[in-house]
C-alpha cells in the first residue's frame, strides 16, 4: 500500500476562518484527516478541489515527545497520551472522549499527542489542523476543547479514531486504511464502486469526496456520536445508514482474522466421447453429489460456495493418478467461468479469484480423463 498522508485545513485563500481536510503520498508514513467543516462544504459545492500541503514529520513529532507522558487507563487498556504544553487535566479530557467510543483491542495500540496550533504546524504541517500517522498509531490533536468551523472536538477525535480502527484491522482486496473494514466495505460495495470509478481508494486530491477511507471513518463518528448534527458532504454512495453501522459494529467486536478453509469431495466417471474438452460458459451442471441433479453427467460435479466477503477465493484440487481433472470458479447468476485450471500429469492444480461483490460462486469439477475420487480445497474471506 502507497502510504499517504492527510488534513483538516484552514483554506485561507476562500475563508479567513474556514479549514479543509487534505492528504499527500508518503514514502514513510501515513496520516489520515479530520472531519468535514463548514468551509469545506461549501468548497465542495463551489466544486473546488484542496491544494497540497506539507508531509507530516515524524522526527518533528519525536522531538515533542519528550515532554510530559501519562499512560492513561481505558477500561482494560492503557493509552499513552504526551504533551510538552498541556497537563493532566487535558490529557483526561481526552481520554474521557477515547472512553466513551466504540472500540476494541486496537485502542491499546493507540498513542495521542496534544499539541498546541504551532505544534500542529510543525508536526503535520501549514495550516493543519490535526493528523495521524499510522505507521506510529499516533493521533496529533488540539489540546483545545472547541468546535472547529462547527465540527465539535469530540467528534473529530471520533473521526480520527475511525482511522486508527481501519489501520489496526486485516484487508484482502485492499487495504483497511484505505477501503474501511472488510465488512463495511464489502457492504457498502466499495470493490464494486472502485471498478466502476465512483470510488477512489486512497485520493484525498482531486477524489476526496469519493474516497471511502474518509467516508469510513466519518461513518464511525456518526455511529459514536449521532447526536452531533455534522452533516454528510461525502459521496451519497457511501452515506451511513443503520445496516452500514452496524457492519462497523460487527468489525469492532470481531475483527476480520484472515481467511478460513473448507473441503469438498466426490468420485467422478470417465467421461464419454462426447465430453467437450475445454470449459466454457454454460456448460452442463452439476452438484458435488450428482445424483441430486436430475439428467448431470457423472464426469461433473458442482456446489455453491457462499462468499459474504469480498476477498480472494482460491481452491485447491487434487485428482487420481493419471486422470486428468478440471476445476473452474463460475459466477452464480450468469454461470460465466471467471477462473479454471486443469490437473494434467502433476494430479493437482490450483485456481484463485479475487471476488468483488458475488454472494456466492459456483465450484465446478469435471474429468476431461480418467476417472475417481477428487478433493477440492477452498479458502475464502
Amino acid at each position: 500500500m502507497q502510504p499517504r498522508t492527510s488534513f483538516l485545513a484552514r483554506l485561507a485563500a476562500l475563508v479567513s476562518a474556514a479549514l479543509v481536510a487534505l492528504t499527500l503520498a508518503s514514502s514513510s508514513s501515513a496520516a489520515t484527516r479530520e472531519p468535514m467543516s463548514v468551509a469545506l462544504a461549501a468548497l465542495h459545492g463551489s466544486g473546488g478541489e484542496a491544494e497540497p500541503v506539507a508531509h507530516p514529520s515524524s522526527a518533528a513529532l519525536r522531538a515533542l515527545e519528550s515532554g510530559t507522558a501519562q499512560h492513561i487507563a481505558i477500561g482494560g487498556d492503557e493509552v499513552k497520551v504526551t504533551s510538552s504544553y498541556y497537563g493532566t487535566e487535558q490529557m483526561d479530557a481526552v481520554a474521557a472522549v477515547l472512553r466513551g467510543l466504540d472500540h476494541g483491542p486496537e485502542l491499546s495500540e493507540l498513542s495521542v499527542y496534544l499539541a498546541t496550533p504551532a505544534e500542529i504546524e510543525e508536526i503535520c504541517g501549514a495550516t493543519v489542523v490535526a493528523c495521524y500517522l499510522p505507521a506510529k498509531m499516533e493521533m496529533v490533536v488540539s489540546g483545545e476543547e472547541r468546535p472547529v468551523a462547527g465540527v465539535p472536538w469530540e467528534f473529530a477525535i471520533a473521526h480520527e479514531y475511525g482511522h486508527h480502527i481501519a489501520n489496526t484491522q486485516r484487508g484482502d482486496l485492499l487495504s483497511p486504511l484505505q477501503s474501511g473494514t472488510i465488512r463495511w466495505a464489502t457492504y457498502e460495495r466499495v470493490c464494486q464502486f472502485t471498478r466502476r470509478h465512483d470510488l477512489y481508494p486512497g485520493d484525498q486530491g482531486n477524489h476526496y469526496w469519493e474516497d471511502p477511507e474518509e467516508a469510513f471513518a466519518e461513518s464511525y463518528a456518526h455511529l459514536t456520536d449521532p447526536s452531533a448534527r455534522v452533516s454528510w458532504q461525502y459521496t451519497a454512495l457511501l452515506q451511513p445508514t443503520a445496516a452500514s453501522l452496524a457492519k462497523i459494529r460487527q468489525d469492532l467486536s470481531r475483527p476480520w482474522n484472515g481467511p478460513v478453509s473448507s473441503t469438498v469431495g466426490g468420485t467422478l466417471a470417465e467421461p464419454s466421447t462426447a465430453a467437450p474438452a475445454h470449459l466454457v460458459a454454460g456448460d452442463a451442471q452439476a452438484g458435488i453429489d450428482s445424483a441430486s441433479v436430475v439428467g448431470a453427467p457423472p464426469w461433473i460435479a458442482e456446489q455453491v460456495i457462499t462468499t459474504p466477503l469480498d476477498g480472494t477465493v482460491s481452491v485447491s484440487l487434487q485428482a487420481p493418478a493419471g486422470a486428468d481433472f478440471a476445476v473452474a470458479l463460475r459466477d452464480s447468476e450468469s454461470g460465466r467461468v471467471v477462473s479454471q485450471g486443469t490437473t494434467g500429469e502433476g494430479g493437482s492444480t490450483e485456481i484463485s479469484y479475487g471476488n468483488c461483490g458475488h454472494a456466492s460462486l459456483r465450484l465446478e469439477v469435471r474429468s476431461l480423463h480418467g476417472g475417481g475420487p477428487f478433493q477440492a480445497t477452498v479458502v475464502k474471506p
